[in-house]
């Protein structure tokens, strides 16, 4: 047999994963992935992103995935995977698929069961595969006799469960001729069509009886990609759409029938009327967790709930399995059934006509200013912290992607985001919002930005610390531990290399004149929010604390 003509385990992995749509991959060079990067070099249409480290590469994949659908990640083995290890659980939690590839030492050192650097120095060379199997939808290790079935079990896993996936290849088998004939049939997730049927029997019934019925949307939305349906749906049915905290940009919020966000106590009263005496409920990716439900003061009955999962759909108390959401949906949006119940308007919470009074900058006036800045078809990425709660409460202008981790919520994904986000999107603008504590967990990707040529828009409250863990905190008044440095960002910018422009703004004045001057540049902007009262916060974070204060 030539080997010459066969295809080796790296230009069949690369492969997949171009075919896949898969253009950029990010991630650090190490020993054990050399073979890997080199293979990864010389394929078209492929280009390694190399970022500043593995955890910042890890969120800058998750970016990218939900905005390219699905993304791809190499590290090093032990130091470099449980490095972006952080990052690939978010990941899961968050149902973003990521293709995790993990350069490993020769197969030969593995099978001698060697102590080698990056390893526990124990001959166990599956250990943190193990760990990565509890963060996964599926782990693998790929050789040259299984490559063709496992590259593409794992591919087709990710995208079935919209999850990471874990492939861990030694460095002496990238190059390998795959040796496997044939590859096993993989099996995909499919809905099961009589139980499809009843769940529709069901579900019809439960619409066609209703009076007051409301479509309700959340996270699993945007990473199953069912936005098209949800607006399919509302546009043949004509029935009012709201949106939960973690499913903010999973519809559009420019539409005459969206109504605000659903958030319990802290949110809307006029929205949780409507949601709450709905009697008909159709959620779609409902995930019932504490900071997606304003500490579970949300409250919808199982009777008056049409629960529509990526996998299964549950209608009152019948549970359906095997039923895929976006065949569900797709029937949904056939039914000949006309509710149209659009209400009257609701009131957003920043409507109001921006002042013209010069004042310092609080949040019950820069949200409104920053509102008004967002443009369609921008990409908007928002940090956890007050940013989170805050910016949720903006409304969205047609054809904006709304990024953001609400689940997993680790402090710094947004800034390396943003990162894989510019590389996704190039030609489109991209708009940051983070907190200054956030910021310095992850800032060095800025670097990675302007090496790339990236240009976003970066707003940074500077507040001197972490204002939302201040106000979690209600048992303590001193809490220096919240307290941060101060920065010098521009000095911080021409560190990283230059070509990017700072401004600062302490006045709504100032804000809206620095918005102006930004229209003009075309080059990387951070803008400093600077705030003097540490203790303020939007609306929604002071009903979070009053909250925190009664338990």
């Amino acid at each position: 047999m030539d080997r010459a003509n066969q295809q080796t385990v790296g230009d069949y992995l690369y492969e997949s994963l171009y075919n896949e749509g898969i253009r950029d991959v990010f991630g650090v060079p190490g020993d054990y992935n050399f073979a890997l990067l080199d293979t990864l070099e010389r394929t078209d249409g492929l280009r390694f992103i190399h970022n500043r480290n593995e955890l910042n590469a890890g969120y800058a994949a998750d970016g990218y995935a939900r905005l390219h659908g699905i993304s791809a990640l190499i590290t090093t083995f032990g130091v470099g995977e449980l490095s972006a290890a952080n990052a690939i659980a978010g990941a899961n939690c968050e149902n973003i698929p990521i293709i995790h590839i993990v350069g490993a030492p020769d197969y030969d050192k593995q099978a001698k069961g060697l102590h080698v650097h990056h390893t526990l120095m124990n001959g166990d060379f599956h250990v943190f595969k193990r760990m990565f199997t509890e963060i996964s939808a599926y782990s693998t290790v790929v050789t040259p006799s299984n490559a063709k079935t496992e590259v593409a079990k794992a591919i087709q896993m990710a995208k079935d469960y919209q999850k990471p996936v874990y492939m861990m290849v030694a460095d002496d088998h990238a190059n390998e001729p795959i040796t496997e004939k044939e590859a096993e049939d993989i099996l995909r997730f499919k809905t099961d069509k009589e139980t499809f049927a009843q769940a529709m029997r069901h579900i019809e019934k439960k619409v066609s009886d209703s009076q007051k019925p409301i479509l309700l949307v959340d996270t699993k939305v945007k990473s199953f990609e069912l936005e098209k349906l949800i607006q399919e749906v509302t546009e043949s049915l004509r029935i009012p759409v709201a949106s939960m905290v973690y499913g903010k940009g999973s519809v559009d919020e420019s539409s005459d029938q969206y109504i605000g966000m659903y958030a319990g106590d802290f949110g809307s009263h006029e929205v949780r009327d409507r949601v709450e005496h709905a009697d008909c409920v159709i959620a779609v990716g409902l995930v019932w967790a504490d900071t997606n439900t304003a500490n579970f003061t949300a409250s919808l009955k199982k009777e008056q709930l049409i629960d529509i999962q990526p996998h299964y759909v549950r209608v009152e108390h019948a549970t359906y399995e095997n039923v895929k959401a976006y065949d569900v949906l797709k029937e949904i949006g056939t039914l000949e059934i006309s509710i149209d119940t659009v209400a009257s308007p609701i009131t957003f919470p920043y409507a109001t006509a921006l002042e013209t009074e010069d004042k310092a900058l609080r949040a019950s006036n820069y949200y409104p200013i920053l509102q008004d800045f967002i443009k369609e078809e921008d990409i908007v990425i928002v940090e956890t912290g007050t940013f989170f709660y805050g910016m949720s409460q903006a409304r969205m202008t047609k054809g904006v992607s709304y990024l953001k981790q609400g689940g997993w919520q680790s402090i710094g994904f947004a800034t390396a985001a943003t990162f894989g986000a510019s590389i996704a999107e190039p030609n489109r603008r991209t708009l940051l919002f983070t907190g200054d504590g956030s910021m310095q967990l992850t800032v060095q990707e800025i670097s990675s930005m302007l090496y790339y040529d990236c240009k976003p828009i970066i707003f940074v409250l500077n507040n001197a610390g972490y204002t939302i863990e201040r106000y979690l905190n209600t048992e303590t008044k001193e809490q220096v531990y919240n307290d941060i440095p101060t920065w010098n960002y521009s000095s911080l910018l021409e560190g990283f290399g230059g070509g990017a422009t700072h401004f600062k703004a302490k006045t709504t004045t100032e804000l809206q004149h620095v918005l102006r001057q930004i229209e003009k540049n075309d080059c990387l902007c951070v803008v400093e929010i600077v705030v003097d009262d540490p203790m303020d916060a939007p609306d929604y974070v002071k009903q979070i604390r009053a909250f925190k204060k009664e338990e």
